[in-house]
């Protein structure tokens, strides 16, 4: 799964970062209620859980909490451009920064309902064929997601790429970095050996900290 920092035409200001984060947080716990309540239903015990599912889990609940935010302001040109700009905003949005910020909607809502399908699906891995046709969902909608991100990457200006570009270079360089001294522990038995799937659950949580790194370095008062 890529994923691509939100990508705003402009800075957001440390106020909006703060509503942002707020938001999130409280729409994230909702969620979070939600998805134990849901697992609970579908008699998927915790204790079956690792640590990064709970993990993936978490970062799952935050893209799709962002998703439905980035989707909910969008539908106000007004709004969109006070959290672009600040409150002190008086032009709306542009039709192109509308457009984005719904694609980016949906890159968010693709990329939490991608980490936690594999582990609402558990209870169903003991029929027969289920596990070949899930991952043929899961690629489906990563081929969607992909497009979108694609979509997002051409549609956004030059400020928004340059973030882009700066989250993905720092989530790669502190990721391999981390990953090679991992992995050359593990091969001279000094650590235990990680699943691909816990790997892949910290570098989302990478991605998501180099995001927000770059939504604060970037932000203005």
């Amino acid at each position: 799964m890529t994923e691509v920092a939100p990508a705003p035409t402009r800075r957001f200001s440390n106020k909006t970062i703060i509503a942002l984060t707020a938001t999130g947080a409280l729409v994230g716990a909702a969620f979070g209620y939600g998805a134990m309540r849901l697992l609970d239903h579908l008699h998927v015990s915790p204790k079956e859980l690792g640590w990064t599912d709970f993990l993936a889990l978490w970062l799952g609940l935050v893209f799709i909490a962002y998703a439905l935010l980035f989707g909910f302001l969008s539908t106000s040109p007004k709004h969109l451009a006070q959290l672009l700009e600040g409150e002190q905003a008086t032009v709306p949005a542009s039709h192109q920064e509308v457009n984005t910020a719904r694609l980016q909607s949906v890159v968010l809502l693709l990329a939490g309902f991608l980490l936690m399908l594999p582990i609402f699906v558990q209870h169903l891995l003991s029929r027969p064929a289920i596990g070949a046709q899930i991952f043929a969902l899961i690629a489906v909608l990563f081929a969607v997601q992909t497009w979108a991100n694609i979509r997002l990457w051409l549609d956004s200006d030059e400020f928004g790429r340059r973030i882009i570009l700066e989250v993905c270079a720092l989530t790669f360089a502190i990721g391999q970095g981390f990953f090679f001294l991992w992995a050359a522990a593990e091969h001279l038995h000094l650590v235990h050996s990680i699943s691909a799937w816990n790997i892949y659950s910290l570098l989302m949580m990478l991605y998501l900290l180099s995001s927000s790194w770059a939504g604060v370095r970037h932000s203005r008062s």
